[in-house]
C-alpha cells in the first residue's frame, strides 16, 4: 500500500486517529525559538512553561531552541513575566500563514473524547484520521475543510487555484485519485469518512 506525502508545509493544527481511544483527536503544532545566549539557555531549561532542543540549520550547524507546546496546559499562552530580555512570549504564536513550514513535528495531541492531552511526536501521514485506501494507495487529508475541498477538488471538471483554499495540498494529489473512473469511489469513500 503506497501513501502519497506532501511535507514541505502543513496546517499548524491537524486531525489525526487518538493513540488511546481511536477517535479524532487534535494534533497541534509546537513553536521553536532560536536561544540567543548561553544565559538564555540556562533560563528556559529551568523554566516550566518550555522544553529545551538542539536543532541543525541547512549549514549542518546545531543550535538551542526552546519549544512551547500550545495547548499543554490551556488555550492560550501562558502570561510569562521573566522572560530574558529580547524575548516576548507572542514570539512562540503561530503565524498569520494558513500553512506551516516544516522540521519539527512536535506538538501536542489533544482528544475531546477521551481527555488525553500531553506532547507528541507526530507520525504524518500514518496518523491522519481523514484517509481512505483505493486500488492499494492511501488519500489522506489535513482536517475536515481539507476533506471538503479534496472531495470537490476531485469531482470537479475545473481546477482553477482561486477556487480552493488548499491548492498547494491539492497539486500533490497522486493520478491515481484523480482519473475519471477513480472520481465517483474515491468522492463517497471521503464523504462516508466525514460521517
Amino acid at each position: 500500500m503506497s501513501s502519497y506525502s506532501y511535507h514541505s508545509v502543513m496546517p499548524h493544527r491537524v486531525a489525526v486517529t487518538c493513540s488511546e481511544c481511536a477517535g479524532e483527536a487534535v494534533f497541534e503544532f509546537a513553536e521553536n525559538v532560536r536561544i540567543k545566549t548561553n544565559a538564555d539557555l540556562g533560563w528556559f531549561q529551568n523554566s516550566k512553561h518550555f522544553e529545551c532542543h538542539k536543532m541543525e540549520d541547512p549549514n549542518g550547524q546545531s543550535y538551542n531552541v526552546a519549544t512551547y507546546y500550545h495547548k499543554l496546559a490551556g488555550n492560550d499562552l501562558p502570561a510569562v513575566g521573566d522572560l530574558p530580555a529580547g524575548y516576548r512570549m507572542e514570539d512562540w504564536a503561530h503565524s498569520d500563514r494558513k500553512f506551516r513550514p516544516l522540521g519539527d513535528w512536535r506538538g501536542t495531541l489533544i482528544c475531546a473524547s477521551c481527555g488525553v492531552r500531553r506532547k507528541h511526536v507526530l507520525d504524518w501521514p500514518k496518523e491522519a484520521f481523514y484517509q481512505v485506501e483505493y486500488r492499494n494507495h492511501t488519500l489522506w487529508a489535513f482536517d475536515r475543510a481539507s476533506v471538503l475541498e479534496l472531495a470537490e477538488f476531485i469531482d470537479a471538471s475545473q481546477r482553477k487555484p482561486d477556487d480552493f483554499t488548499y491548492w498547494p495540498f491539492l497539486m500533490k494529489i497522486p493520478q491515481v485519485f484523480l482519473t475519471k473512473q477513480a472520481r465517483e469511489t474515491v468522492v463517497k469513500r471521503l464523504r462516508k469518512r466525514l460521517g
